[in-house]
């Protein structure tokens, strides 16, 4: 049990497994709790492997790491029946499933909790989802998917509060707060470049985006700090390194929670519709995307400092979230038909209205 001073807190449990970019969608649900209960505690099930990034959310009390992939393999079972046990040591108030699939409902079957809180049968990604619930909305998949999480909450609770998420600081290290003190050139407006997805048609081509870097370089005389998360996506930085010289560096790999207090000293982060992007939504620096087979509606972040250019499909090919030949498409013309010029000069108006003192 936890220290005395929690007993009479309302007591939550999020239940959001998977995936990095989904979870951190998902964590403005936190900025509505303490808006809604002052003196909230939450807990979140999590897949193991994403428990350091939920760990470093201040507003998260302890994170219940699970190894649901796991359980096909014999030897896992032993491990699966201590986090049970972890996962029903505690009883809770409201426990919110926000991943909507099955896993996740057995996660929430076996939580202790008088009020289970989920997606109702046209929302839910599958529908055994629902024999885990008692309580459960339809929210509208065409709103941004950061308000489907927060409508949840909303729909249950009665209340449209009035809030807005004004950006947290993940919990580091102090060495890694020095690690980025000594990262970050004085001057000039700071740019984080994080050109990486997980599937290549979300990528913009390299030689646009070094082009669009140039121009934005010569405008506003920027740095920009080019991040990247493996091999492939550090070739990528070099290209635009050997490009455009001593106004790019090269960030060394770093863990999410310092990545994210980076971003933070940042005056823009320039991304694809990605994990770096749904980070950046976590602070309140303002972040400049471009989008192609995934709708920027649903998937930026919210607010006029984020803005986004939307690439068009020459195929005609209609979707509600994500084109259905994201994946298949040989071509990737909705984002590599893209024109520099046109990006820079939708960019430099949004920055310089962004920007001016009657912003």
């Amino acid at each position: 049990m936890y220290i005395e001073e929690q007993i009479s807190a309302t007591k939550v449990l999020i239940v959001k497994t998977s995936s990095l970019g989904d979870i951190i969608q998902s964590f403005d649900v936190l900025d509505f709790l303490v808006a809604y209960f002052p003196n909230v505690v939450v807990d979140w099930a999590v897949e193991a492997h994403f428990s350091s990034v939920v760990s470093a959310h201040p507003l998260v009390r302890r994170v219940i790491p699970l190894n649901i992939k796991g359980l096909r393999k014999k030897w896992s079972f032993c491990q699966a029946f201590q986090e049970i046990k972890m996962l029903r040591q505690e009883k809770y108030d409201f426990v919110f499933d926000l991943q909507k699939n099955t896993k996740s409902g057995l996660v929430t079957a076996l939580c202790r909790s008088p009020v289970k809180v989920g997606f109702g049968y046209k929302s839910v990604r599958e529908w055994p989802n629902i024999l885990a619930t008692n309580k459960r909305f339809d929210i509208p998949n065409a709103l941004n998917i950061r308000l489907q999480y927060v409508g949840l909450l909303q729909r249950y609770f009665g209340q449209q509060l009035q809030f807005a998420s004004r950006g947290v600081c993940f919990k580091i290290d102090p060495r890694d707060s020095q690690k980025i003190d000594s990262i970050l050139e004085k001057g000039k407006p700071r740019m984080m470049v994080c050109p990486g997805s997980k599937w290549i048609n979300k990528q913009l081509p390299v030689s646009t985006l070094t082009e669009v870097l140039a121009l934005i370089g010569q405008t506003l005389g920027s740095i920009f700090y080019l991040v990247w998360g493996n091999d492939e996506e550090r070739f990528y930085c070099q290209q635009i390194q050997d490009k455009l010289g001593k106004s790019c560096i090269i960030v060394e790999k770093l863990s999410i929670p310092v990545w994210q207090n980076l971003m933070r000293a940042m005056d823009l982060v320039i991304a694809v519709d990605s994990s770096a992007l749904h980070l950046c939504g976590t602070t309140a620096t303002r972040s400049f995307s471009l989008f192609g087979p995934t709708d920027s509606e649903i998937f930026k972040p919210v607010g006029t400092n984020h803005f986004a250019i939307q690439g068009a499909c020459p195929y005609g090919k209609a979707y509600v979230k994500q084109c259905p030949i994201l994946r298949t498409c040989s071509t990737g013309a909705c984002l590599r038909d893209m024109e520099a010029d046109k990006i820079y000069n939708q960019f430099i108006y949004w920055w310089k209205k962004e920007t001016s003192p009657v912003a």
